[in-house]
């Protein structure tokens, strides 16, 4: 007698992804800063110093943009309180996600040793691009799964729109890095304005 094959449906907790989650963010969040070096050459006076410290300024904008950003996609993860499970799949895409959320510090780094080429910009908006793709990928699946809980589904529209933003910026300032790498950086500016709204009306 055959015996028929039954499908089996292997769901992972999820609070073990929400700490993986939190902690690759809290490391990556923290190496930031190692993107501004200290200098070790001696100044010869108080002027010297100020001159250096206003030198710092582009460092210092980038780092706090690339703080706020990866501020802002670890609390779009929150998110995944309305995800009800996770399946193998999920946790995939989440771990591809982390790989470039991790990679943050070195495309930032980049910028701050080289904004002067465009492929040291470009790096840093594909970088963004990826994160902001992979995040719309996630939601996609889990709805398309029917892993999001009731509650959550009238808000699925506005969630996938809120979500395309990043990748649709990321490439506008792949396209402006062309013209102008130093300006590239400043149109991830409108990141935390539109998250600003969204959390205002979903």
């Amino acid at each position: 007698m055959a015996l028929k094959r039954s499908k089996i449906s292997i769901t992972i907790p999820k609070n073990r992804l929400e700490t993986l989650v939190d902690g690759i963010f809290a490391i990556t969040m923290t190496l930031l800063v190692l993107s501004i070096e200290i200098p070790s050459i001696r100044f010869h006076s108080a002027a010297d110093f100020q001159i250096y410290i206003i030198s710092l300024l582009p460092k210092l904008l980038i780092y706090f943009l690339s703080f706020v950003l990866l501020g802002i996609f670890w609390m779009n993860h929150h998110i995944f309180f309305v995800i009800k499970r996770a399946n193998s799949t999920i946790l995939w895409i989440n771990i591809m996600w982390l790989m470039f959320i991790a990679l943050v510090p070195f495309s930032t780094s980049l910028v701050n040793s080289f904004g002067q080429y465009e492929f040291s910009q470009i790096f840093f908006d594909l970088n963004i691009f990826a994160i902001g793709l992979l995040f719309y990928i996630n939601w996609n699946y889990a709805v398309k799964r029917g892993y999001i809980a009731e509650e959550a589904i009238p808000y699925d529209k506005p969630i996938k729109k809120s979500n395309l933003f990043t990748p649709l910026i990321a490439l506008a300032a792949i396209a402006l890095s062309f013209i102008n790498p130093y300006l590239s950086s400043t149109v991830f500016l409108f990141i935390p304005v539109i998250y600003l709204f969204y959390l205002k009306i979903i």
